[in-house]
C-alpha cells in the first residue's frame, strides 16, 4: 500500500517535474512512457495474481559519458502500479534502445525493483517473491511515427534470480506509449 501511494505521489507530480525539465535532447529528460500491462499474464503461465491491470509509468534520462562503452544506455526509473489487490512494484536502471529500420526499434532494460508483494508465503493474492529487492527486466518492441511519438509493446519481469529461497517471479506483458523530448 505504501508504494502505490509513493508511486500515485509521483505521478501526480509528474506535470510539475515535465514542465520544470529541459525539452530538449541536451536535457536531462528524454522521455517519459505510460502503458497498460496485463498482470501475472496468463499468456505466460497459469495466473496466481489479479488480473486488474497494471499502469505502467517510466522516465528516461539522458545517458552519462561515462556509460558510453556500454552503448550509452539511459538511466530509468519506473512503476507498475497495479489498480487492483495485486503487486505493485518502483524500478531502477539502464535502458537500451536500438533502431532496426528508421521506425522500428528494439528496446531492453535491466536493473533492480522494490515491490509490495509477499516475501514469505504464497497467498490467495500473491506469489511469494522471496525477497523484497528483486532484478528487473523488461524487452520491447516498438513503432516510432515520428522524432516524439512511439509505441510498443513488451515484456515485464521481476524475479530474484533464485538469490532467495523462493523465486516466483512477476511476468507482466503489455503495450506502452512513449514522448520524447
Amino acid at each position: 500500500m505504501i508504494l502505490k501511494r509513493f508511486a500515485l505521489a509521483a505521478l501526480a507530480a509528474t506535470p510539475f517535474f515535465c514542465a520544470t525539465a529541459p525539452a530538449s535532447a541536451e536535457g536531462l529528460l528524454t522521455e517519459l512512457r505510460i502503458g497498460v500491462l496485463d498482470h501475472d499474464s496468463d499468456l505466460v503461465r497459469n495466473r496466481h495474481e489479479t488480473s486488474d491491470p497494471d499502469i505502467n509509468l517510466e522516465a528516461r534520462f539522458a545517458s552519462p559519458d561515462f556509460l558510453d562503452w556500454a552503448f550509452s544506455p539511459n538511466p530509468v526509473i519506473g512503476a507498475n502500479i497495479n489498480t487492483g489487490n495485486g503487486t505493485s512494484l518502483a524500478y531502477a536502471g539502464l535502458g537500451w534502445t536500438f533502431y532496426l529500420t528508421e521506425a522500428i526499434f528494439a528496446d531492453f532494460t535491466l536493473g533492480g525493483a522494490i515491490h509490495d508483494g509477499e516475501t514469505s508465503r504464497v497467498t490467495p493474492e500473491s506469489r511469494n517473491y522471496g525477497c523484497r529487492l528483486n532484478f528487473h527486466e523488461s524487452v520491447s518492441l516498438g513503432y516510432s511515427f515520428d522524432a516524439h511519438n512511439a509505441i510498443m509493446v513488451g515484456f515485464d519481469h521481476m524475479s530474484n534470480a533464485s538469490l532467495c529461497e523462493d523465486n516466483n517471479g512477476l511476468t507482466n506483458i503489455g503495450i506502452r506509449y512513449a514522448y520524447k523530448f
